[in-house]
């Protein structure tokens, strides 16, 4: 091939690759420049529950939570030990689904802020955020079938521009939680 065909094959290849991989209208661009840290589990092959037992342990000044369903005292008593050691600790739950077997009982006895989301309608988020550097997302509620028997994920993101969109979401999601 000439010059001038291997010059229009890497512009039309280029082209390919930016209509591709060029983002869709809307949303929010969270990672420009290098590209963070993300780990994929699965469930039930790959112990979600105890995957974010371990984040929530290497958790240093902030553990911010909004989940949909919540019944897994694994995780309740991690966040509880991470409170104790002086974490800053704020939960977010579905208020359809606070019942008797929810953990929210658990966690404000504890004295952790947790609170019934304010949404009139369903909050079904299910994410945290850690030391505003880590995300931790996906389909995974903190439920014993989720952890055991369902098909589900957990992706963990290492990246503070992720971990600040999460945190501006959930600061507004606390802010306004009392307008039910």
């Amino acid at each position: 091939m000439d010059r001038k065909t291997l010059l229009c094959l890497a512009l039309l290849l280029a082209a390919v690759y930016a209509a591709r991989y060029t983002p869709l209208p809307g949303g929010t661009a969270l990672v420009e420049g290098p590209r963070p840290r993300v780990h994929a589990y699965f469930c039930p092959e790959d112990g979600c529950s105890g995957v974010v037992v371990r984040w929530i342990s290497r958790a240093n000044r902030s553990i911010d939570l909004a989940i949909y369903s919540f019944t897994l005292d694994t995780i309740s008593r991690a966040l509880i030990e991470a409170k104790e050691r002086g974490v800053r600790v704020r939960v977010i739950m579905e208020a359809e689904r606070i019942d008797r077997y929810s953990e929210y009982g658990r966690l404000k006895a504890a004295g952790v802020e947790v609170r019934p989301d304010g949404n009139r309608y369903l909050m079904h988020d299910k994410f945290m955020v850690i030391d505003g550097r880590v995300v931790l997302t996906g389909s995974f509620n903190y439920t014993w079938s989720a952890d055991r028997r369902n098909d589900e994920n957990l992706v963990v993101i290492e990246d503070e521009r992720v971990a600040r969109a999460f945190e501006s979401e959930f600061d507004e999601m606390w802010s306004g939680v009392f307008g039910r």
